[in-house]
């Protein structure tokens, strides 16, 4: 006898304004297509608290908390406050992105540094975005430790 598989969407972003739908809708889709949980992706302090809210409201939901280099000058600090809620499984959706410099790259780097600081206390898995700095990225996680529990969300290589 085999068992049918647990589907998991382990980076959802469900609070996207891009959704034609509510952020309801899309995980009823998402249920009704046989996904039974689902990881909804903090990239700034907003879509943090944005994803921590939404997992307080459906028993299948999880969030995490995270800084998407993207906005790395804004600095980690404004998401600490959110590491205790009860339902955070991991840190990210964070990392180094050269394509688009969005933030300074030192800052970007500090920034990922502080993550993989976090991630190794609250031992929690890291949920890394690199694009365009895979060396910069090995650098960084060797000088701090890659947390045992790493997921490459989006790379280039």
């Amino acid at each position: 006898m085999t068992s049918s598989p647990v589907w998991v969407d382990t980076h959802c972003h469900v609070y996207d304004e891009a959704m034609k739908t509510d952020h309801d809708q899309v995980l009823n889709t998402a249920r009704a297509n046989g996904v039974a949980k689902m990881i909804v992706i903090g990239t700034d302090a907003t879509t943090s608290r944005q994803a921590i809210d939404i997992a307080a409201q459906h028993d299948d939901v999880w969030a995490t908390v995270g800084l998407h280099p993207h906005d790395a000058k804004d600095g980690f600090a404004p998401l600490r406050g959110m590491l205790d809620e009860p339902k955070v499984v991991a840190i990210g959706e964070c990392g180094l992105d050269y394509y688009y410099d969005h933030s300074d790259r030192a800052v970007q780097r500090d920034v990922f540094a502080e993550q993989i600081a976090v991630a190794h206390e609250r031992n929690l898995p890291l949920v890394i975005h690199t694009r365009e700095a895979w060396d910069d990225t090995f650098d960084v996680l060797d000088a701090c430790g890659t947390p045992e529990r790493t997921i490459f969300h989006c790379f280039t290589g």
